[in-house]
């Protein structure tokens, strides 16, 4: 349902469509990041047609701009024209305060989920309507910031807020679990006293479902589990498009995977 109050939105539909428009300013841009975008379009999709006028979203997973920027235009709040600006300023490939709808510089690890609960703790002091939502990388849980705000979050009650862990089991240097193991996971967001749920982050029901379960006077988070390059089978589960430049042969092969 969207804030208006009109339902039956077809996310695969528009989760397709978001692939296909961040292939075209990634490659157009000269860019990177294309399999971190695609592993965050279907729940992120969700989360952005759900949200009310008053709902607030912090992108601590930074470098997946061009999915940002495409949600922002979606839902209103820039020009859909300023995204050909990309990835020219103010419309970088790490997302930067300044643009509407941004609420933080994301790009370096760990620092979103801070401000989020910030504006989350705020909100509730000052009796603001709205929820905060965070979206994060599976990798920025190495980062002792990330603990220190779940612990904030717990203490205070901050039940105006939902953080989205992107799991797709990779970070810059190769697989999580290599380079810091991060399972159990749920049992360690639980045992700093939030309200869990862990779902398959590529189906729409899933994410829609925990994303509407009513809060329990805590945080919430929902860790999904997806696929780094999701949507592109050669992109899929593949640490070179984290970093790779899309050339002209690779757009064509891409887009016609993302094809209707």
């Amino acid at each position: 349902m969207t804030a208006d109050g009109i339902a039956t939105k077809d996310y695969a539909k528009i989760a397709r469509e978001v692939r296909r428009k961040a292939l075209t300013m990634i490659h157009k841009g000269g860019t990177a990041h294309t399999a971190s975008n695609y592993s965050l379009t279907d729940f992120a999709v969700v989360l952005y047609e759900n949200l009310k006028p008053e709902d607030r979203v912090v992108w601590s997973k930074g470098w997946a701009a061009a999915t940002t920027y495409i949600l922002l235009a979606r839902r209103g709040q820039i020009p859909e024209s300023d995204l050909d600006i990309f990835p020219k300023p103010p419309y970088i490939n790490l997302v930067e305060y300044g643009v509407k709808g941004v609420e933080t510089t994301g790009g370096s690890m760990g620092h979103g989920m801070p401000v989020a609960v910030g504006i989350a703790l705020g909100q509730k002091k000052a009796g603001t309507k709205g929820m905060v939502y965070c979206i994060m990388s599976d990798g920025e849980l190495n980062e002792g910031t990330a603990w220190e705000s779940m612990l904030i979050a717990n203490h205070h009650q901050l039940d105006n807020m939902t953080v989205f862990v992107d799991r797709n089991t990779w970070q810059a240097m190769g697989k999580t679990e290599e380079v810091l193991k991060l399972e159990p996971l749920e049992d360690k967001w639980k045992a700093f006293g939030w309200d869990v749920y862990r779902v398959d982050g590529h189906d729409h029901s899933a994410v829609e479902k925990a994303l509407l379960a009513p809060m329990q006077g805590k945080p919430k988070v929902i860790i999904c589990n997806t696929i780094k390059g999701k949507g592109v089978s050669f992109m899929e589960n593949s640490l070179v498009f984290h970093y790779k430049v899309i050339d002209k042969e690779t757009y064509d092969k891409a887009m016609a995977e993302l094809a209707d």
